[in-house]
C-alpha cells in the first residue's frame, strides 16, 4: 500500500471518528436518560469508544483489503449510530430544548429552614401567638407558598420549620392529604367538582377563609405577536374550535399548542371554571420519569414553545419564575396587574383559602385569625399578593 493513500486513509477515518462522536453521542445520551432517568457522566467516553470501534471496523482496509467483512459491519454500525442519533437530535430540536418553564423556580428561596430566605417578615400580634406543641401541619398551593411559608417562619419556633410542618405539594394531592389528615391545613384555591364530592363521600366538609386574591393567566414565548386575548376565545381555543394563532393575530401563522394542567390543580380548576359548560379538549401528554424510574404517561408540562399558551398564577409566573422569554397576556383587553386586581376590571381574578375540614385547634385558629388581621393582611401585601381586607399600613 503506498505512503500517500495510507496517510489519506488516517484522515479518512479521523474525519469519521470526529463525525461520528457527535452523533454517537446524541444517540448513547437518549438511551442513558430512557434507562436511568439521567444523563450519565461516561456517556461521552463511551461514545468515542463506539465511534472507534465502529471507524476501525469500517476503516479495515489500513490493515487488510481482505476484511471486507469487518468493514460492512462498520458500516453498519455507523448507520445505525446515525439514524439513532439524528433522531434523538430531531426529537431535541423540535421538543426538548423547550425547558419546562416551572423547573426554574427555586423554591429554596422560601423555605424557613433556608438562612437567607427571601420571606417576608411581619408583626404578630401578642394575643395571636402560637401556644405551643402540637403545631399544625401545613401544605399548599405551589404558587402560594412564599406567603404561607413568610407566616411559618414568623409564627412557628424554628425546630417546627420544615418539612413535617411545612410541606409544598401543590394543588392536585394537597386536598387529599388534608382529607387522609396528613395536614391540618392548606392554603389554596377553591376545591374542583371531584375534590368536593371526595369530601362528600367521607361524611366531611370543607371550612373555607379568604385570605387573598390573585389573577389568573395566561402567557405566550415572548416573540409571539399576540398581546391579548377574550374570555370567549379562550374558550374557543381550549374547546379546539379555534386551532391556530392566525385566527387570533394574522401576523401569527402557526398552530396552537395549548398546555394544560393536572387534574384538580388550582389553575386547571380556574379554567374548567372559566369553560362553564364548554367542553375542554383532552390534554397534551408526554412521557416523563416516575419516583421509581418508570414511564408515566401524563399531562405535559409547559413548555415554552413559540406557538404554546399556558396558564398560571400572576405571582407565579412575575415572581417565582422571572423568566424574560414568556409574556403574559391582556384579557379582554385588561392587563393582570395589582391595581387591575384591586379594582376589580381584571376579568379573572381568583381567591386564595385557607381550608380546613375538622375543628379547628386554638393554633390553627390563631393562624387563621392572624391571616385575616391587618397584620396578616400587611404581610400577604409584602410577600406580593392582594389582600382581601385592610392591612396594618
Amino acid at each position: 500500500m503506498k505512503k500517500v493513500e495510507i496517510i489519506w486513509r488516517v484522515i479518512y477515518s479521523v474525519a469519521i471518528v470526529v463525525f461520528t462522536s457527535f452523533l454517537s453521542l446524541l444517540c448513547l445520551n437518549g438511551v442513558v436518560v430512557f434507562l436511568f432517568a439521567s444523563p450519565k457522566p461516561f456517556v461521552g467516553c463511551l461514545s468515542c469508544l463506539v465511534s472507534a470501534v465502529a471507524m476501525l471496523l469500517a476503516g479495515g482496509g489500513i490493515v487488510s483489503r481482505k476484511m471486507r467483512l469487518c468493514k460492512g459491519a462498520g458500516w453498519m454500525i455507523l448507520g445505525a449510530v446515525a439514524v439513532s442519533g439524528c433522531f434523538y437530535g430531531w426529537q431535541w430540536w423540535t421538543h426538548d430544548r423547550y425547558p419546562v418553564v416551572e423547573q426554574e423556580v427555586k423554591w429554596w428561596d422560601y423555605n424557613p429552614k433556608n438562612a437567607e430566605n427571601l420571606l417576608v417578615e411581619a408583626t404578630i400580634p401578642e394575643e395571636l401567638r402560637l401556644s405551643g406543641a402540637p403545631y399544625p401541619k401545613i401544605d399548599g398551593a405551589l404558587a402560594l407558598y412564599p406567603v404561607y411559608a413568610a407566616m411559618v417562619a414568623e409564627m412557628y419556633p424554628f425546630y417546627a420549620q420544615g418539612r413535617d410542618y411545612c410541606s409544598l405539594d401543590g394543588s392536585d394531592v394537597i386536598y387529599e392529604r388534608l382529607l387522609d389528615e396528613k395536614v391540618d391545613m392548606i392554603f389554596a384555591l377553591a376545591p374542583s367538582k371531584k375534590q368536593q364530592e371526595d369530601a362528600e363521600a367521607r361524611g366531611l366538609t370543607y371550612e373555607l377563609t379568604p385570605f387573598c386574591q390573585e389573577a389568573f393567566v395566561f402567557y405566550v414565548n415572548a416573540k409571539n405577536p399576540v398581546e391579548t386575548l377574550t374570555t370567549e376565545q379562550i374558550r374557543g381555543i381550549y374547546s379546539g374550535a379555534i386551532t391556530n394563532w392566525r385566527e387570533i393575530d394574522e401576523r401569527n401563522h402557526e398552530k396552537i399548542i395549548p398546555f394544560q394542567r393536572n387534574e384538580g390543580s388550582g389553575s386547571q380548576t380556574t379554567l374548567l371554571k372559566l369553560m362553564g359548560d364548554t367542553p375542554v379538549m383532552p390534554p397534551l401528554k408526554e412521557d416523563r420519569v416516575g419516583g421509581m424510574g418508570g414511564i408515566i404517561h401524563d399531562t405535559a408540562n409547559y413548555r415554552n414553545f413559540k406557538a404554546a399558551l399556558g396558564f398560571s398564577f400572576r405571582f407565579f409566573v412575575t415572581e417565582l419564575l422571572h423568566n424574560n422569554q414568556i409574556k403574559l397576556l391582556s384579557i379582554d383587553g385588561v392587563a393582570p396587574t395589582v391595581e387591575n386586581i384591586v379594582n376589580g376590571s381584571y376579568p379573572l381574578i381568583a381567591t386564595a383559602y385557607i381550608v380546613t375540614v375538622k375543628p379547628r385547634t386554638e393554633n390553627v385558629r390563631k393562624i387563621v385569625d392572624f391571616m385575616v388581621s391587618p397584620e396578616g393582611q400587611t404581610l400577604v401585601q409584602k410577600a406580593g399578593y392582594v389582600p382581601v381586607g385592610p392591612t396594618a399600613e
